[in-house]
């Protein structure tokens, strides 16, 4: 009696993504700002924009974090760059309402949460917003 035939073991190669500099300073961003942290958010967020100057993602984020940490003329200006950058996203627009809110100018926010619900009609934090 022969040895019996050893059995074919398939090997799945496991698909590693690698992360750009912009994703992984993103990554780190994001974790920062989840647990209130946002001084540090912006200095991710701002460390991921160095790497990838035109991505509508990272300055929505750091307009988020500078809102977060009270700094609302940046955040206004984050978020403009956002809008610049892809002006068919509401999530720029509602960037821009919160910073100009938090400037105390209201009719301007409303305006901006308008515009946001120009590309995201049933949103319904917008809708709460205004």
């Amino acid at each position: 009696a022969g040895a019996a035939a050893p059995k074919a073991v398939e090997v799945k190669k496991e698909e590693v993504k690698v992360e750009t500099p912009a994703e992984k300073a993103k990554g780190r961003g994001n974790k920062a700002y989840a647990s209130g942290n946002y001084e540090d958010a912006i200095d991710h967020y701002s460390d991921a924009i160095q790497h990838d100057k035109m991505n509508p993602v990272l300055f929505s984020n750091r307009s988020a974090a500078y809102a977060g940490a009270g700094q609302m003329q940046s955040a206004l200006n984050d978020a403009q760059k956002c809008i610049n950058l892809k002006p068919m996203w509401s999530k720029g627009y509602a960037r821009k309402a919160v910073a100009l809110a938090g400037l105390n100018k209201t009719e301007m926010a409303i305006s901006a949460y308008q515009d946001a619900l120009k590309w995201d009609p049933h949103n319904q934090s917008l809708l709460d917003a205004l």
